[in-house]
């Protein structure tokens, strides 16, 4: 026990402290920098957008109960709002609320860790979660997935000062959290089925304590279906927009970045070949055969079986649902949480260099898949920004699907010369350089970024030795767009 509290509270047994003073909070410091320089997306005119929406009618005209399933994640939409407030409309406040999210995620994911397996486990948990893709590219733009994650993080944890016998008011607070969770996404209930073997065991959380649990989240979801109800007269109006979204579901979103093969084993080749995930699964297999359980003590375990229960109701209920929900990484945070921290035990445990050398190859792949990531999803709105403010004097019309993607960034930089198709009389037009039709001159050219590690290789001049599909996807994994405009006749 002795052993046990030294290692918790950061002190080594052998006279050395765990965390070598500030050198593994810098060193999260440091891939928290190249994780966002590598990966930063920002602004995307997608679900943002939505969130963006949402939270303005919450300035605007509150209380609002939402009109779609966006705006009824209450968690995300009211914390923008009160980032809008303080910093006003724009990018600058989008950009905020994601990096605040992206921070109390990390900070949980260093707690609980902590909690499991010691503190330097915990930096280590910390620095991989940091810098995995599917982390990144989704808390460096306005998403409920951090959030989520915050949640499920607090209540699990909780749950694991219950295991170790510090109930008091923890219980109720994991409820909360729970309830929390859910109010960001429903589908973080499928998590909670994990629940229901330590409620059939009576252990490691006791089931009076695993009640309380269920009645604090109850209440959560009572309130806000009272809110609902005030509001719409529909107690059920958040999952009314939430089931009508599901069935309306582009199924074959399941392709994008996945390898299929044969549902059964579809979900597991999400997790095991898949950039947004690197080499996480598979190095904690090598942590599993390692039997990384050996060093956690007896508290350790008892939070580390709570979290793997709930991992792993999500990994089969989310691979079991896939023809409702989409295989999509994002998903399975929670199985990723749990194998990073599987991952940092194990490491905790070997002798320092061959320890160095694993982290090393760990953050090295999440920062190679990282750099494959396409930081301009919504190219064709980015730049139509871009041309706008360069030629503020003429009319630029363009199609009505970019138009929509554009406007929130055109309205906060004061843009209001763009419109959608036909063009004016001596206007612009904004489109795909492949779309542009005979009659019309190319005024200037926009052609799409490279990915970070296609740049490299086109700064290496090894561009033009990529195989053409390769190119493609590294260096212009966008459409060129092209501003311009009516071609005089030819005398």
């Amino acid at each position: 026990m002795a052993t046990s509290i030294r290692r918790r509270s950061g002190v080594d047994p052998h006279g050395k402290t765990a965390w070598h003073g500030l050198a593994w909070p810098l060193l999260c410091g440091l891939g928290v920098a190249l994780a966002l320089t590598v990966g930063w997306v920002g602004y995307t005119a997608s679900d943002d957008a939505a969130y963006y929406d949402a939270a303005l009618r919450w300035l605007t005209h509150p209380p609002y109960a939402g009109e779609d399933h966006w705006a009824t994640r209450f968690p995300l939409v009211l914390s923008l709002a009160g980032v809008i407030a303080l910093l006003g409309k724009g990018a600058t406040a989008m950009n905020a609320t994601a990096l605040i999210w992206y921070g109390l995620f990390l900070a949980a994911v260093r707690w609980l860790a902590g909690s499991i397996a010691g503190g330097r486990a915990g930096w280590i948990a910390t620095l991989l979660m940091a810098t995995m893709p599917v982390v990144v590219a989704n808390a460096t733009t306005v998403s409920c997935d951090p959030v989520e994650a915050v949640f499920l993080i607090l209540g699990i944890g909780l749950l694991g000062d219950v295991a170790s016998g510090r109930e008091g008011w923890r219980p109720a607070a994991a409820g909360f959290a729970f309830g929390g969770a859910i109010l960001c996404r429903e589908t973080s209930a499928l998590a909670l089925f994990g629940l229901v073997p330590l409620f059939l065991a009576g252990r490691p959380v006791r089931r009076r304590a695993l009640i309380v649990v269920g009645l604090a989240c109850a209440g959560v979801l009572i309130a806000e279906a009272a809110f609902q109800f005030v509001l719409t007269g529909d107690p059920l109006h958040r999952w009314t927009l939430a089931f009508h979204h599901d069935a309306h579901m582009d199924r074959a979103a399941n392709l994008e970045g996945n390898l299929l093969l044969w549902p059964p084993i579809d979900p597991l080749l999400v997790l095991l070949v898949n950039d947004d995930f690197a080499l996480i699964f598979w190095l904690a297999i090598g942590a599993l055969a390692g039997r990384f359980h050996r060093k956690l003590d007896r508290e350790g375990r008892r939070r580390m079986v709570i979290l793997a229960v709930c991992a792993l109701a999500t990994f089969l209920l989310v691979g079991g649902l896939s023809t409702q929900l989409v295989l999509n990484p994002r998903y399975f945070l929670l199985p990723a949480l749990a194998a990073a921290i599987v991952v940092a035990a194990w490491l905790d445990g070997l002798r320092p260099g061959r320890r160095a050398a694993l982290l090393g190859v760990a953050l090295s792949a999440n920062l190679l898949m990282l750099s494959v990531e396409n930081r301009h999803p919504r190219w064709p709105a980015e730049s139509l920004v871009e041309a706008a403010a360069r030629h503020p004097a003429r009319w630029i019309a363009t199609d009505a699907e970019t138009l929509h993607r554009a406007r929130n960034p055109l309205a906060w930089r004061g843009l209001g010369h763009v419109m959608a198709m036909p063009p004016r009389p001596g206007g612009l037009v904004f489109l795909p350089e492949a779309a542009l039709s005979p009659g019309w001159r190319v005024v200037e050219h926009y052609p799409s970024p490279a990915t970070p590690l296609g740049t490299v290789l086109g700064d290496l001049g090894l561009g033009r030795r990529l195989p053409p599909r390769l190119a493609r996807r590294l260096l212009a994994p966008d459409p060129a767009m092209v501003l311009a405009e009516r071609a005089p006749p030819l005398m």
